[in-house]
């Protein structure tokens, strides 16, 4: 069946195949005589597909023949065997035609999610887990995660596979190492192998997954967890030695010793795993092996060897699709020539990472464009639909209206003397019900003018975020990296010249320019982590506020911040909308109040957000504050209701002042 391919870093998640001296051709082989000895059709299908997955990696040709051999055996009109071969088709077009294999996976989406079968929710899940796969080729992480969570590992349960589940939560995990989540991903690689735990057969799983864990352990220096890891690794290995996995544990043994100084050890292990991933021609394995070795050399301070070993795996990532790995190798290339003193070529280098870096911004700005796109989209649509309902109550009131009035006329027509003073009275009380209808439709409308106020203040707000993410990024990648470029090229005149003219001074100006280089990149970087912090893009709302505090902690007012079960998972624009309340209240706090101290508490309880900002400054007059609320104080109290939440202040002049919110974190 179709194997999950999952990019960490520079290698690839693959299956594995059981076998002697050469593992291809006997696999193959084993594979074929299974087929053709089969004594059932769905056994022959069954067959027959093993050996179009296993050659769509090598042979596109026979893996489309052996595809056509399983659906001439299918049934006519079986929509999970249709289902079947548009998932077998999407695996021959996985690394090739991206775009064609997503379309391919979708088409089995349609035809099987009519089915309610085991067999039919493990294919859903087996599709699902690698169309999110190809989301994350295109450099989509969140995207994977999500389907990840919210179809794959789902439907696997449905299917009662623990295989499946065991390998998405892997893959889960996979996907949070490489963006350095590196606690969350250790928990979901313990939920992979309890979920193995089971199965004493599972050898390929099991291996793929300590290995995996043990990368995780070496990455956030938990060394220890890492061997252990890596020790039960060895174990699985020993009952598949020739599994396509073996190269990545060879290369992460020779990481793990790296780390421990072990130089001889990371060596065998790696030139072990290089020599493996060149008899399964693997490719992208011998990038990541060369990569390490890379990092061996430069630790050993043989940098000409390390730069040579940097080349070649540089050649063989050109070949692939990761604009994260090329980044990656363009930066250790500028970073490796500058130590060679070769200056022009680290400007070189520097600047293909530049452009790397803005077209992955690019790419990046399109898809939020489309995002907006469809939100404006919707609010135009709900507007819509508020206008006609509008229209609708306007007529029916006036219909109402009308047939009071005529009821009354009648009524009078008829008893008018009989029952005059009656009739007085009911026509005052209809008189008044219409005043307070018209009230009440008052009400409404004023109800409907603040909704739309407030939902042109969120577009505002979201544009303004939107607009200071993008200026950050222009600011970080683009010009950060131009002044970088242009310190190399200083350094490297300032270099030249002192080796010509003996004449050149530590404290001739030249030196202070550099300096002053140095000193507008920090005050850049500062910038744009101020505009969008990256701690709460890629760590989440409780590191963010934590680094918010310690970066406006001086000796003239401490600011101390405390969290209590605060989550992980709150959506993106949450997230900016609480960092930017909190924000406001510091800094109304430092240039306002005066504060020796300020206190920041935030916490999580009953699916409701708290936040408190306490200070012990000169406080205010909340009488007079009322009658004018500046535009900080505003635009701290729309965001909360924006959020559907409330604002609470108390203080004093002289006594210090606490704002308390409350906000609930789904909405």
């Amino acid at each position: 069946m179709k194997k999950t391919i999952v990019s960490v870093s520079l290698y690839f998640f693959v299956f594995a195949a059981v076998c002697q001296s050469s593992p291809a051709e006997i696999y193959a082989d084993s594979l074929l005589n299974i087929a053709e000895n089969a004594h059932s059709d769905s056994l022959k299908i069954n067959g027959y597909l093993e050996l179009s997955d296993f050659w769509s990696d090598r042979d596109t040709t026979i893996a489309f023949q052996y595809l056509d051999i399983a659906s001439g055996l299918m049934p006519a009109g079986d929509k999970y065997y249709e289902g079947l071969v548009h998932f077998y088709t999407a695996g021959i077009y996985f690394d090739k035609v991206i775009e064609r294999g997503k379309n391919e996976y979708l088409e089995a989406e349609q035809l099987l999610k009519t089915l309610d079968s085991k067999a039919a929710y493990r294919l859903r899940a087996r599709l699902w887990n690698n169309y999110g796969a190809l989301l994350q080729r295109q450099d989509q992480q969140d995207g994977y995660i999500k389907i990840l969570l919210n179809q794959a590992i789902p439907m696997a349960k449905m299917a009662g596979d623990s295989i499946i589940v065991a390998t998405n939560y892997q893959n889960v995990a996979l996907v949070l190492m490489n963006i350095t989540d590196y606690d969350r991903a250790d928990e979901y690689y313990h939920k992979a192998i309890q979920a193995l735990s089971g199965f004493s057969n599972a050898h390929e799983e099991k291996l793929t997954a300590f290995v995996n864990a043990a990368k995780n352990g070496i990455y956030s220096r938990k060394f220890k967890q890492a061997k252990v890891y890596l020790d039960s690794a060895e174990v699985q290995l020993n009952f598949i030695p020739h599994s396509l996995y073996a190269p990545v544990f060879y290369m992460t043994s020779g990481n793990y010793f790296r780390h421990q100084k072990m130089w001889d050890e990371s060596l065998q292990m790696l030139d072990t795993g290089h020599r493996l991933a060149n008899e399964y021609n693997d490719h992208r394995s011998i990038a990541a092996i060369l990569f390490e070795k890379y990092n061996l050399y430069k630790d050993l301070g043989d940098i000409k060897n390390a730069k040579l070993i940097l080349m070649e795996s540089y050649r063989l990532v050109n070949r692939f699709d990761s604009l994260h790995d090329k980044k990656l190798h363009l930066k250790e290339l500028s970073i490796i020539d500058a130590q060679l003193n070769d200056f022009p070529a680290a400007y070189r280098w520097l600047n293909e990472y530049v452009i790397i870096s803005d077209s992955m911004m690019q790419m990046d700005s399109q898809l939020k464009i489309l995002e907006l796109e469809k939100k404006y989209r919707t609010v135009e649509r709900e507007n819509e639909i508020l206008k006609l309902k509008t229209d609708n109550q306007q007529q029916q009131l006036i219909l109402k209206e009308s047939k009071l009035v005529l009821v009354l006329l009648i009524s009078v027509l008829l008893i008018v003397l009989i029952i005059a003073v009656f009739g007085w009275k009911l026509y005052k009380n209809n008189k008044k019900t219409i005043k307070q209808n018209k009230l009440i439709h008052q009400q409404e409308l004023r109800a409907i003018k603040q909704s739309g106020q407030l939902t042109a203040y969120n577009a505002m707000l979201q544009g303004q975020d939107q607009e200071r993410n993008r200026i950050a990024r222009d600011l970080h990648d683009g010009l950060g990296g131009m002044l970088a470029g242009v310190k190399l090229k200083l350094s490297s005149i300032v270099s030249n010249e002192k080796q010509n003219n003996s004449l050149i001074q530590p404290d001739m100006e030249i030196y202070k320019v550099i300096g002053q280089l140095d000193q507008s990149v920090d005050e850049l970087r500062r910038i744009a982590r101020n505009m969008m912090p990256e701690s709460l893009i890629y760590m989440g709302l409780e590191a963010a506020l934590s680094d918010l505090c310690k970066s406006l902690d001086s000796e003239k007012t401490a600011v101390v911040f405390e969290a209590f079960n605060l989550g992980s998972n709150y959506e993106q624009a949450f997230q900016i909308s609480v960092y930017r309340i909190v924000q406001e209240l510091l800094t109304n706090a430092l240039k306002h109040a005066n504060a020796q101290s300020i206190m920041v508490q935030c916490s999580e309880n009953e699916d409701r957000l708290y936040i408190t900002v306490e200070d012990d400054g000169k406080g205010f007059d909340q009488n007079l504050m009322e009658k004018n609320t500046g535009i900080g104080l505003s635009n701290i109290k729309n965001r909360v209701q924006l959020l559907q939440g409330s604002v609470e202040i108390n203080s004093k002049p002289n006594e210090g002042t606490t704002f308390s919110i409350e906000i609930p974190c789904s909405l």
